[in-house]
């Protein structure tokens, strides 16, 4: 019996064991330019799926749209015909000094600073990437000299969200006594917790590498609201899309 899937519009023979998935659906066909034999499967509402080779192994790539729900129904879908390794390719806005746009972000972890993952399982249950993929993210961008920070990501649900939201996240910065702190939280976007838990939750294995759009330190957008809606638009974080692609790509075939 062949079941399509309700929202991705894919059957279990459309898609790999691999998924990069980019929330943006144009990101799908910047991935598929990496392809060999390249085919459309479906596109429907936010979810555009590509499937294609590289280097002899064959990838999906399929979109999200933006935010945890839209993400975890790709995640359940694409799980549910066959999909076992998930690779998150996105952006996000950087919350340490020194971290520039087009930087790549490989998280460790992720705040479930949302309400989605709340809907599976208690919030003090952890959002972690699986070790072997974290790792072989890290592999690729040593292996390809791209410039990379890790961390932990917070991933949240409003991209128009309060100050008060990073205030309380800033305040570690404000106390003499945490001062020598290595605060580890790197990155803020809007799907990470969802690709790690979800998966996990399956005994399914996952990723995620994000390029730096917004990098703006956390100390600095608590001083200044308006730093946090800034989209950079520059080559340079143009160009960390595509070395975050390349990063998955090149992990997937050292996973294979």
């Amino acid at each position: 019996m062949i079941t399509l899937q309700p929202h991705i519009k894919c059957k279990k023979s459309d898609v790999a064991r691999y998924a990069i998935i980019p929330g943006d659906p144009a990101r799908v066909r910047l991935i598929a330019k990496h392809f060999d034999n390249p085919k459309e499967i479906g596109f429907n509402r936010e979810f555009l799926t590509i499937t294609g080779e590289y280097k002899g192994v064959r990838i999906t790539a399929t979109s999200t749209g933006i935010g945890c729900p839209s993400a975890a129904i790709a995640v359940e879908e694409l799980a549910n015909i066959g999909v076992d390794t998930f690779i998150r390719v996105g952006t996000c806005g950087a919350l340490q000094k020194g971290i520039q746009a087009g930087d790549l972000i490989i998280p460790f972890a992720a705040v479930r600073a949302e309400g989605t993952t709340k809907e599976y399982i208690p919030p003090e249950f952890p959002a972690v990437a699986t070790p072997e993929i974290y790792q072989a993210l890290i592999q690729s961008a040593k292996k390809l000299n791209f410039r990379y920070f890790i961390g932990i990501n917070r991933t949240h649900d409003a991209f128009y969200e309060h100050i008060n939201n990073f205030v309380k996240w800033g305040e570690i910065y404000k106390d003499d006594r945490m001062k020598s702190w290595n605060y580890p939280l790197v990155s803020s976007e809007m799907e990470c917790s969802v690709v790690f838990l979800l998966p996990m939750l399956r005994g399914l294995r996952s990723g995620c590498i994000l390029a730096v759009n917004t990098p703006e330190a956390l100390q600095e957008v608590v001083k200044d609201p308006n730093m946090i809606y800034k989209l950079d638009e520059s080559t340079s974080a143009k160009s960390g899309i595509g070395e975050a692609v390349k990063t998955a790509l090149e992990a997937i075939v050292m996973l294979a």
